[in-house]
């Protein structure tokens, strides 16, 4: 039964009727059902006059859902014909609201994995309601921006700030706990957040900090920079103090803590409190940008995004410095052998101690910022390319690769073919040439992969992130030689198996197999044109194959293969920024679409 406190709420939801709530509701369910259906492998597949119809059995309430498909896809991600109908025991089928249609798919995952606990259930409903309300909210400010989200021309910040449906395989893509509402508008991404950043003055004896940056200290870095935007301001480059730059958020949660308090009645700490540019949210929330900054300071913030509260752990920071000067080494060479693909490098951090604390909420890493003026325009997450777009629109790739037809008086499909080769060998090429040399995998999901374009195609490939980098046991010798004590302070080196799963996972399924999908959804080309390419890459690297990596082996015989599952790791309320590397989140084997399909 569906429990009424539910099915009350859904009907009182704020705008229902609106077509900005259809629009949420309706995206909301797309997610959650094609997670649902991938994780669970419930649905029973029907093909009748060239069109896929789809029943979903929930056994546990005693129906079905039934499904027309707008588009059934090889990688996974379907596009349904809404709205979606109920049929109970001995009833005529019927539409339902898609909110309780969620809730019944929400109540059948609970049933199939034995969820005893109903708060489990609960609270995942309870976000995907959030959820689904903050898009609205969305949908609603972003309406007029259609041009600007999906036009041809395009710049780093406009994509880092459009990605109005979030992550079109996660059930609650668009929680977020901890931002107060009346200040959504001003830190929200979506909604072109813009704000000053909140500084401290501390006394460089309780300061903590690193740099790889040749002559600079991440302190002079921060003076050198906030002097530039404002030459009034009260600090020497060269007293006994350091500046550190806290997300407006963070800066409250650090104040309210005792130890902090204790160092500015001591003199050692002083809150400043905002200054300097305003800076412009980006997709990841606590990454802040401007495009005459050098750098862009990813601190912690006191926000729960999806599945995780997003501070930033010591190890990382340390991660960040040592793969800025691993870059330094042989391993850096991945440049010279393929020079369209770049890592962005979070060469400094700063932070200060806290007695019997590894973290003391001030952890902030800089990182390079090569989209400054000039640099920032055609420069693009894959995650905005391929993003659904607003009703009545088409996405940002659609609108690209159709104009390129236009203009080249060629299909959308062989434009598309020749528009991914050349994405391929400025973006996977290098990273499996770096895997199966140095055994280093890069966590480069849509979010993460910055693609610049010229004229419309793939110029160049910015991978992103300090947290993402995983180094294998096996190549820890290897990788020691090029740099003497790497991975004791930042943690990154793990079985090669757990490496060879994320590193399947984020790139193959989450980006290419993603992006892969942007081109079907859009209508622009087939898919399994598409991952026959993306097969013929994977066989170019079989002769570097590196054992015990079954990472080739894995995509080009097996089946079945470990991906990661949202929805179920949503459900066990798992955070996936804590925690060993082997515990973050759940996998399951789902259908390999380079094997069954190509």
């Amino acid at each position: 039964m569906i429990r009424d406190g539910l099915l009350e709420q859904t009907r009182t939801f704020e705008g229902e009727g609106t077509e900005s709530h259809t629009t949420a509701a309706r995206a909301t369910l797309q997610s959650l059902l094609n997670g649902f259906l991938r994780e669970t492998a419930l649905g029973v597949w029907q093909e009748l006059d060239g069109r896929w119809q789809l029943e979903v059995p929930l056994a546990s309430q005693g129906g079905s859902i039934l499904v027309e498909l707008k588009y059934r896809s090889l990688t996974g991600r379907h596009l349904f014909q809404f709205p979606l109908q109920w049929k109970g025991t001995g009833a005529e089928a019927s539409a339902e609201d898609e909110l309780v249609l969620a809730e019944r798919l929400v109540l059948e995952l609970g049933h199939q994995v034995k969820v005893e606990d109903s708060a489990r259930t609960a609270e995942l409903l309870q976000k995907i309601k959030e959820s689904c309300a903050a898009i609205q909210h969305i949908v609603e400010a972003r309406d007029g921006d259609r041009d600007q989200l999906y036009g041809f021309e395009g710049d780093f910040i406009t994509a880092e700030q459009s990605l109005l449906f979030g992550h079109l395989l996660h059930p609650t893509p668009k929680s977020r706990d901890g931002v107060p509402e009346s200040l959504n508008g001003v830190f929200s991404p979506e909604l072109k957040g813009q704000f000053q950043l909140h500084y401290f003055r501390a006394h460089k004896s309780i300061v903590r900090e690193d740099s790889a940056l040749a002559d600079t200290s991440a302190t002079e870095w921060i003076k050198s920079d906030l002097r530039r935007a404002d030459a009034s301001l009260p600090f020497t480059e060269t007293d006994a103090y350091t500046l550190i730059p806290l997300h407006p958020l963070q800066a409250e949660e650090v104040l309210a803590k005792p130890a902090v308090q204790k160092l500015i009645e001591a003199g050692l700490l002083e809150n400043l409190g905002p200054l300097g540019r305003y800076y412009s949210a980006t997709s990841s929330f606590r990454t802040m940008y401007h495009q005459e900054s050098p750098f862009m300071p990813k601190g912690s913030v006191p926000v729960r995004i999806t599945n995780s509260v997003r501070i930033n752990l010591f190890k990382e920071l340390e991660r960040g410095v040592e793969v800025s000067r691993l870059l330094r080494t042989k391993v850096g060479e991945v440049s010279k052998e393929y020079p369209a693909f770049a890592i962005v490098n979070d060469p400094a951090y700063v932070s200060i101690a806290l007695d019997g604390q590894e973290e003391s909420g001030f952890e902030v890493v800089l990182r390079a910022n090569p989209f400054q003026g000039e640099q920032a325009k055609q420069a693009s997450l894959v995650a905005s390319l391929v993003q659904d777009p607003l009703p009545g629109s088409e996405s940002r790739l659609s609108t690209i690769i159709r104009q390129l037809a236009k203009q080249e008086g060629r299909s959308t499909g062989e434009v598309s073919l020749d528009w991914f080769r050349q994405y391929l060998a400025i973006s996977l090429a290098p990273m499996i040439w770096l895997y199966e040399t140095h055994g280093i995998a890069l966590e480069a999901h849509q979010q993460n992969s910055v693609v610049q374009l010229h004229e419309g195609y793939p110029h160049k490939y910015y991978y992103r992130d300090n947290q993402g980098y995983y180094f294998c046991n096996s190549m820890k010798e290897h990788l020691s030689k090029e740099l003497p004590g790497i991975g004791e302070k930042s943690q990154t080196f793990c079985e090669d198996a757990v490496a060879d799963e994320r590193f399947r996972y984020y790139v193959i399924f989450n980006h290419l197999f993603g992006l892969i999908n942007g081109f079907g959804t859009a209508g622009l080309a087939d898919e399994r044109e598409l991952l026959r390419e993306l097969r013929g890459v994977l066989e170019q690297f079989l002769p570097m194959n590196r054992e015990p990596s079954i990472f080739l082996k894995s995509l080009l015989t097996e089946a079945k293969i470990p991906c990661k599952a949202n929805l179920l790791t949503r459900l066990y309320d798992m955070d996936e920024l804590v925690g060993s590397l082997e515990n973050q989140s759940v996998y399951v084997l789902v259908d390999n679409p380079l094997v069954t399909e190509v």
